[in-house]
């Protein structure tokens, strides 16, 4: 990811109602002047290096978010992770925190809005909190946090909220196997996904259930949801819904021993994966790579198992065990 995709300090300021050189006159104790000045410091001074990964490249702004939280500024706190990256999406700086692995930092964000702001924005939270966890394989913790978010987006009357809490639990029960609850799910997300228009996520919804019946060995009906649901993410231009459901197609088609349509979708969903900076989705699609390389006793089945194992360690993702398992296979193999 690019270098500059992050707004200026002095904007930042401007957008926050923080006017640097009047912080005297505007704040009265000595303990709000010096958590504010910090505040003006992260965002003006620090400059990530070139090479820096993406969170040092946001780290002024997580550091400034907690200053903020010091003095509990919350509304302020809150206008800075909702702050617009300049990427493609023009995304909320909370967002690609979660699509980059800062699963830890994600939730200590969350945790510190957390009964601070209003129920939406609790709502927001929780349902952040939920994903995080998910990737984490904390499952029970993932489902509490739904739970709570849909609850609350219930409450304030918030369909759309309602549906992406009910789609992501959804994932969380396929994770379990407990595909009834998961049908359960997806299939009232995607009530609401058609109700409001959601292209996006019909498309997600769709592929979501078409992995049910991969996980169920019904390949043939598990490539028709993938092929609608990747339909509708190249129309709507949405890379990360691609990529997801090339991942899926690929796998049904190994399933069912076509083995070079299946590596070329793999291939093409590795590419999505690295330059929109998903290293859950990499690792994952890595993975099968490695996976589809072993079982054809291919040459490159190490170095993919090697890739796979060093993003999910990095991530501390359920997939390290899997990743360690088939690389001691590997070495047994060969011995």
């Amino acid at each position: 990811m690019q270098n500059n995709f992050t707004p200026s300090g002095e904007l930042i300021l401007e957008q926050l109602g923080i006017n640097p050189h009047n912080l005297r006159a505007d704040f009265s104790t000595r303990e709000q002047r010096l958590q504010y000045r910090a505040v003006v410091q992260w965002l003006t001074d620090y400059k990530p290096k070139r090479d820096a990964s993406n969170l040092e490249k946001v780290k002024r702004y997580l550091e400034a978010f907690h200053h903020l939280c010091e003095v509990e500024d919350w509304e302020r706190a809150s206008k800075i992770i909702e702050m617009h990256l300049d990427t493609p999406h023009n995304t909320e700086l909370h967002n690609p925190l979660i699509t980059w692995g800062y699963y830890r930092e994600v939730i200590d964000l969350y945790s510190r809005l957390l009964g601070n702001l209003d129920r939406a924005s609790d709502a927001v939270c929780f349902f952040g909190r939920g994903k995080a966890y998910h990737y984490l394989g904390n499952y029970d913790s993932a489902i509490f946090n739904y739970q709570e978010s849909r609850s609350l987006f219930l409450k304030i009357g918030y369909s759309l909220g309602v549906g992406k809490v009910r789609g992501s639990m959804g994932n969380t029960y396929l994770a379990l196997r407990e595909y009834d609850l998961a049908i359960s799910c997806y299939e009232e997300c995607l009530v609401i996904s058609r109700k409001t228009n959601n292209q996006k996520s019909i498309g997600a919804t769709l592929g979501n259930l078409g992995n049910i019946y991969f996980a169920t060995g019904q390949y043939y009906i598990a490539i028709d949801y993938a092929k609608q649901s990747l339909t509708i993410a190249e129309k709507i231009g949405d890379l990360h819904g691609i990529g997801i459901a090339l991942t899926n197609l690929g796998n049904a088609l190994f399933k069912l021993g076509h083995h070079l349509k299946a590596y070329k979708k793999f291939l093409r969903a590795s590419e999505i994966f690295v330059q929109i900076g998903d290293l859950h989705s990499e690792a994952l699609i890595v993975y099968n790579l490695a996976m589809f390389q072993a079982d054809l006793g291919l040459p490159l089945a190490m170095e993919c198992c090697d890739r796979a194992l060093s993003i999910s360690t990095e991530l501390g993702i359920p997939l390290a065990k899997e990743c360690q398992e088939l690389k001691e296979k590997l070495l047994l193999d060969r011995a």
